[in-house]
């Protein structure tokens, strides 16, 4: 009994005070990694005559696993940029550059903690070089896939190519396998969403001819032959169906998708015209496809909007979701999860305003949206108040209505939503803004404090020590920064 008491009373302590604990390393130019159920922390420590790099292995308790040190010669620390890492075809691979120098050095490492490669002299330029001149990449083990279009006078052709890594001795160089390329001329945009060792899953939106409409394109992973197109709309139809979450079942052979719908009035494709303004509800669409690309079922839900009061009447909202997780239960209910964006100005910028769980409910034959509404979190938007127009936090922003479809995938340049929590006892989130006065970054939560929702603080650190946020189970994050010259900080905290 006395062991509970005491396991509470710390509790009680540490919660609001989120710090759960702090390790430093006497490292300059640090970073941090997520790899592996691990953190890989890893910087240049001098040591006299030489400068080495150093990276230590630690668990999710901050406590030292392993660590090892690669030799960078007889050259000053502080002739060095701040490191950076990724885990590119499942290595842990960290990049050391010089001030003064276009090349860099990677330090490559495996799942063991081993040393398999340090390569010297690569080129900036050839650094990972096949991002330059592709886009929408996709990895899959040693396998790269990207999307490449090209325009001429007839139109713009798009190909899905498909490459394999030579070596990963090497500064990562690849073989090119094969070229699928699509219909000519009607197609807007193509997204890869999925990829084994058999097929590869695109989302494509055509806009032209007979075929006009949203498909999911499967092709085959080995020949870069169409296995099958399967068109989300219904024959005639104009409703568009934007990419959202898909959830693939392996047992019953089938991928479910789930995403924000628009109807021909709302969303006009062939005039690029966009009316959601004050829009009283959003719709979402549910479908079903097996695995010879047959649609089984397919359901709209419709979410009504529930904007705050405003005795203005010139007050515009339109609300686009962007999904991001689908799951199901054993009893058929799914679950998904939906950052809200909001525009008020007729823009084509959107402002990150809401994260919001929903639930779909089995009853007899068809599913049932458990009682739910679509708005913005006032205390979100406060926080990412701005009069400043050139302030991106948190906004997405679409270059034109052409590639519209675009924005519920493509990557925001500032993430600002690191987590969110659905409990029974409230929602939490953990959220982060650049502030561009103070020139700091602001990690801060928004959750239940005494049945209060309240914006907290967790810390707020000057950019000019290069701070990040690594995002770990159960509710933890680590804060990491480089506060001196030779003391590289990390923060665990529990919020």
């Amino acid at each position: 009994m006395r062991t509970n008491i005491k396991y509470l009373f710390l509790c009680y302590f540490i919660i609001p005070a989120f710090f759960a604990q702090t390790k430093q390393l006497a490292v300059s130019k640090g970073n941090c990694q997520l790899y592996k159920g691990n953190i890989y922390s890893f910087g240049i420590l001098d040591q006299k005559k030489n400068s080495v790099c150093m990276i230590y292995k630690l668990n999710f308790q901050l406590k030292v696993m392993d660590s090892l040190s690669v030799d960078l010669g007889k050259i000053p620390t502080d002739n060095f940029l701040q490191l950076f890492s990724d885990t590119l075809h499942d290595l842990l691979n960290v990049y050391v550059q010089r001030k003064d120098k276009k090349q860099i050095t990677i330090i490559r490492l495996n799942k063991i903690f081993e040393k398999i490669a340090a390569i010297e002299n690569v080129d900036v330029a050839r650094l990972n070089s096949i991002s330059t001149f592709e886009s929408e990449l996709f990895y899959f083990k040693n396998n790269v896939y990207t999307i490449k279009s090209q325009s001429d006078t007839s139109g713009k052709q798009f190909y899905l190519n498909k490459y394999v890594l030579r070596s990963d001795l090497k500064n990562f160089d690849y073989e090119p396998k094969w070229q699928f390329p699509f219909e000519r001329k009607n197609i807007n945009s193509a997204h890869i969403f999925y990829a084994d060792t058999n097929c590869v899953l695109l989302y494509v939106n055509v806009i032209g001819n007979s075929r006009f409409g949203q498909w999911i394109l499967k092709v085959n992973a080995k020949t870069g032959k169409l296995i099958r197109g399967t068109k989300l709309n219904d024959k005639g139809e104009t409703t568009s169906y934007q990419f959202g979450a898909f959830l693939m079942d392996t047992t019953q052979r089938t991928i479910t998708f789930l995403g924000q719908r628009f109807t021909h009035t709302q969303f006009d494709q062939k005039a690029n015209k966009l009316a959601i303004t004050n829009t009283p509800l959003v719709s979402v669409y549910l479908i079903e496809i097996d695995s010879a690309g047959e649609v089984l079922s397919k359901q709209d839900f419709r979410i009504p909007v529930n904007e705050p009061k405003t005795t203005s009447k010139k007050v515009i909202s339109n609300y686009l979701f962007r999904v991001n997780s689908l799951t199901k239960n054993k009893e058929g209910a799914f679950t998904f999860e939906s950052d809200i964006y909001k525009n008020t100005d007729n823009t084509l910028c959107y402002l990150y305003a809401n994260t919001t769980a929903y639930k779909l409910i089995p009853e007899e034959e068809t599913l049932i949206l458990e009682k739910n509404t679509v708005g913005s979190n006032q205390m979100i938007e406060k926080y990412y108040f701005t009069t400043d127009k050139m302030d991106m936090n948190g906004k997405i922003s679409i270059d034109s209505l052409s590639q519209f479809e675009t924005f519920f995938y493509k990557t925001s340049n500032f993430v600002v939503k690191k987590q969110f929590v659905n409990t029974d006892s409230g929602q939490r989130w953990l959220l982060t803004r650049s502030d561009l006065k103070k020139k700091s970054i602001n990690y801060s939560t928004l959750g239940p404090v005494n049945k209060l929702y309240q914006l907290t603080t967790i810390d707020d650190v000057l950019k000019a020590k290069d701070p990040a946020i690594y995002v770990l189970p159960n509710s933890q994050a680590i804060i990491s920064s480089q506060e001196e010259e030779s003391k590289f900080q990390m923060k665990l905290i529990i919020w």
